[in-house]
C-alpha cells in the first residue's frame, strides 16, 4: 500500500466481522470521505465518495477486479461472502475503465484456501432478523493442488420501515486447481436472492423541516402491502487464471458472466395537500428489469532489474458488454393519510411508462503502466489507457431510438511519485483521471463528448517497520468537466458547459497494538458546482447535494487478556456527518453522531458476540435526495460461532 500514489483504504474480512456490518455501506462507514448516497436502501449499493455520486451504473463497483451490477437496482453484495473491500479514492479509469470520478470500490470475493475451515453462526435480532452462515473450505485430496470454499447465508429479516422484509438466500462456491506455484486457476460462482422492497422517500415537511401533524414516523410505509416488492435473482460465473512463465513474465486473465432479474413494483409518492397529511399525488409502477453482462480482462506483467531500477511494466487489454432492459407500466393509486395510513385503495389500468427501454453498451480497452523503484527509495508510477465505447438504446413500446450505435472513446493517463522513507514515511503525489460516456446529440446533432475528471492529490503515509499502524494524510482536488447543463439557444437541448469541483483533505488511522484495535477518520470536503448554463447562474458556487462539508469516525476495540480474561472484547465506535444540502431538494439535512457497540466472549471454538448500531437509537435524517431518507434505529444482533 506504501508504494501505491493514490488514497486506498482496505477493510478485511475481521474488521466487518466484529463490526457485523451487514452491507457494503455499513462495512466502508468508517471510512473518510464515503457515504451511502440515499437512507438505508436495500435494493443497492450507492455511494457518495470525495464529493460525487458512485454507483454501479456509473462503473464504480468492482468484484475480484471485474465490473460487477450493471444498474443501480442490481441488489446489495453481501459482505459475509468477502475477504475484504478496497476503496481507491479519485479518478481511477487507467486501471479500471470508464466510472464516475469519486473512486473504485473493489471487492475481493473469499477464495479457496489449503488450511481446514468450518464455521457455522446463527443469528438473532431486531426487526425479527433470524440468519444462518456458514463458511467451509481446504484441501480436495492428497498433493494439496486442489481446493474449495464454500459460503453460504440464509436470512429472514424484516427492517425498521412497515412491510418491507430483508430476506436473503445466497451460496457462493469456488474451486482452485493449483499444480506448482507457478500456475493456478480458481472458477467462481455465487448466487443470491433478495425478498424485500424498496423504501420510497418521505417529505421534507415532517422530517428535516417543520409540519403542524408532527414528525414523521421512521417506519412510515408510502406503499402498498402485498404489491411493493423486490424480488432479485443474481448470478455470476467466471474464473481467475495466472501462470508465471518464469521470474520476469506472469500472465493473468479473469472473465466473469454476470447476470440479474428484478422484479421491483413500488408505489411512489409526490407533494402533500394543505393539511400537511396527505399525499398530493400517489402512483404505482409495475417493474421488470433484467441485467446481463460479460467481462473479461487479461494482462501481461513484465519484471526487471537495470541497475538501482527495479521495474514491473503492465500491458493488458479488457472488454466489457452490458446488456440491460427495464419494462414498466404506470398505474394511478389512491391518496395515502401519512400520518395515519390506510391501505387498500384500488389501482389504476396499467399503461405503457415511457422509461421502458433495452440497452447496451460494449466497451473495450487497452492499457499500459510502468512503475520504477529507484535505489529502493523511489517510487514512480505512469499509466496510459484509450478505450473505445459503442452504444445502444431505444424504447420498449415505440420504435423510438435514443442511442443508435453511438461511439466514444476516451483516453486517461496517472502519474505519481512515492518516496519510501528510513522510518517507515513515504509522501506522494500523483496525478490520475476519468470518463464517463454520454449519450444524446446537442441541438447541432453532433454527439456529446465524455465528462472528464481530473485529480490532483498530495499525501504522506506512515507505517513503522515490523508494526500494524498505518497513518495517512491526504490533499485532493478533484474536477468533472463536460457536464451536461441546459442550452441557453433551446432548453429543449442539453450543452457540455458545466464543471464541478471537489477539493478536500482526508485522515485515517489504523492501528493494532497488542490487544488492541484502532480505526479513525476525519474528511473535509468541499464540493460544488463551478460552472452551469447562462440559464441558471444561480448554480454557480452551490455547494453539491449530499456532501458535508465534515465526516469523522473512530473505532476502537480491546481484548481484556491483560485482565484475566481473554476471552472477552469490547468494542465502540462514533460516526459523525455533518450537515449537507439535498440533492433536488432546497433543504439543508442536519448533520448527526451515531454509536455503534459491541461485545463478544471467545472461548474454544466458540464465539458469542452483542453488536448494537445506533446505541442511543438516534433519530436523524441519513439524506434528502427526490425525497427524505431516515438514517436505521438501534439495531440489536446477537450471533454465536461454532468453528472448528
Amino acid at each position: 500500500m506504501l508504494e501505491t500514489p493514490q488514497s486506498l483504504t482496505v477493510v478485511g474480512a475481521e474488521e466487518i466481522e466484529v463490526r457485523k456490518a451487514d452491507s457494503l455501506a455499513e462495512a466502508v462507514g468508517y471510512t473518510a470521505s464515503v457515504l451511502r448516497s440515499e437512507g438505508v436502501d436495500r435494493t443497492g449499493d450507492g455511494f457518495v465518495m470525495r464529493g460525487f455520486q458512485a454507483t454501479a451504473s456509473q462503473g464504480n463497483l468492482y468484484r475480484d477486479g471485474s465490473k460487477y451490477s450493471v444498474n443501480l437496482y442490481d441488489g446489495r453484495q453481501e459482505p459475509y461472502g468477502l475477504e475484504r473491500i478496497e476503496i481507491l479514492k479519485g479518478a481511477a479509469s487507467v486501471l479500471y475503465g470508464n466510472s464516475a470520478p469519486g473512486g473504485i470500490i473493489n471487492t475481493v470475493s473469499k477464495r479457496p484456501t489449503n488450511e481446514a475451515l468450518h464455521e457455522l453462526n446463527l443469528e438473532l435480532g431486531s426487526f425479527d432478523r433470524r440468519q444462518l452462515s456458514g463458511d467451509f473450505g481446504g484441501a480436495l485430496g492428497e498433493g494439496g493442488a486442489w481446493s474449495y470454499r464454500l459460503t453460504a447465508l440464509v436470512r429472514d429479516s424484516g427492517s425498521f420501515v412497515e412491510h418491507i422484509d430483508d430476506d436473503r438466500r445466497y451460496l457462493a462456491p469456488s474451486l482452485r486447481w493449483q499444480p506448482d506455484a507457478a500456475t493456478s486457476l480458481t472458477l467462481q460462482a455465487d448466487l443470491q436472492h433478495d425478498h424485500t422492497a424498496y423504501a420510497y422517500g418521505l417529505p421534507a415537511e415532517g422530517t428535516v423541516l417543520p409540519n403542524p401533524n408532527g414528525r414523521l414516523p421512521r417506519d412510515t410505509f408510502v406503499g402498498e402491502p402485498g404489491y411493493d416488492r423486490y424480488d432479485l435473482d443474481r448470478r455470476s460465473l467466471g474464473y481467475l487464471f495466472e501462470h508465471a512463465f518464469d521470474d520476469r513474465f506472469t500472465l493473468r486473465h479473469s472473465l466473469r458472466s454476470y447476470r440479474a432479474d428484478v422484479d421491483m413494483p413500488s408505489v411512489w409518492i409526490a407533494g402533500l395537500e394543505a393539511d400537511g397529511r396527505n399525499t398530493a399525488y400517489r402512483g404505482a409502477q409495475d417493474r421488470e428489469d433484467r441485467a446481463r453482462a460479460l467481462m473479461s480482462d487479461t494482462s501481461l506483467q513484465a519484471k526487471w532489474r537495470s541497475g538501482s531500477v527495479e521495474h514491473t511494466a503492465l500491458v493488458g487489454l479488457d472488454y466489457v458488454r452490458e446488456r440491460f432492459r427495464t419494462v414498466r407500466y404506470d398505474r394511478s393509486a389512491e391518496p395515502l393519510d401519512l400520518y395515519d395510513p390506510v391501505y387498500g385503495g384500488a389501482f389504476g389500468a396499467p399503461e405503457p411508462a415511457s422509461f421502458s427501454s433495452r440497452s447496451e453498451l460494449r466497451r473495450v480497452g487497452l492499457y499500459a503502466q510502468e512503475q520504477a523503484k529507484i535505489a529502493g527509495r523511489w517510487v514512480a508510477v505512469a499509466g496510459l489507457r484509450h478505450d473505445r465505447v459503442r452504444y445502444d438504446e431505444s424504447a420498449v413500446f415505440s420504435e423510438d431510438v435514443a442511442a443508435d450505435g453511438e461511439k466514444s472513446n476516451a483516453t486517461t493517463g496517472r502519474a505519481g511519485l512515492v518516496y519510501l522513507g528510513p522510518d517507515g514515511l513515504a509522501p506522494f503525489v500523483s496525478f490520475s483521471q476519468s470518463f464517463e460516456p454520454q449519450t444524446g446529440t446537442d441541438r447541432g446533432g453532433q454527439r456529446f463528448d465524455p465528462t472528464r475528471g481530473t485529480q490532483w492529490e498530495a499525501g504522506l503515509r506512515w507505517q513503522p517497520e515490523g508494526s500494524q499502524t498505518l497513518l495517512s494524510a491526504a490533499l485532493y482536488q478533484l474536477t468533472q468537466r463536460k457536464v451536461l447543463v441546459t442550452d441557453p439557444v433551446d432548453t429543449n437541448y442539453s450543452v457540455q458547459l458545466g464543471e464541478v469541483r471537489s477539493r478536500g483533505l482526508e485522515l485515517e488511522a489504523r492501528t493494532r497494538v497488542g490487544a488492541a484495535n484502532l480505526v479513525a477518520a476525519y474528511a473535509y470536503t468541499d464540493a460544488r458546482t463551478l460552472k452551469s448554463s447562462p440559464l441558471t447562474p444561480e448554480a454557480e458556487g452551490q455547494r453539491s447535494g449530499a456532501v458535508p462539508y465534515h465526516q469523522a469516525s473512530v473505532w476502537a476495540d480491546y481484548g481484556f487478556g491483560a485482565f484475566g480474561l481473554p476471552a472477552l472484547k469490547a468494542g465502540a465506535g462514533l460516526r459523525y456527518v455533518g450537515s449537507a444540502p439535498g440533492v433536488w431538494l432546497d433543504v439543508d439535512v442536519p448533520g448527526y453522531t451515531v454509536v455503534d457497540a459491541m461485545l463478544s466472549w471467545t472461548e474454544g471454538p466458540w464465539r458469542l458476540a452483542l453488536n448494537v448500531a445506533n446505541l442511543g437509537d438516534k433519530r436523524y435524517v441519513a439524506s434528502c435526495t427526490y425525497l427524505c431518507f431516515y438514517g436505521e434505529p438501534r439495531r440489536v444482533t446477537g450471533s454465536v460461532s461454532y468453528r472448528w
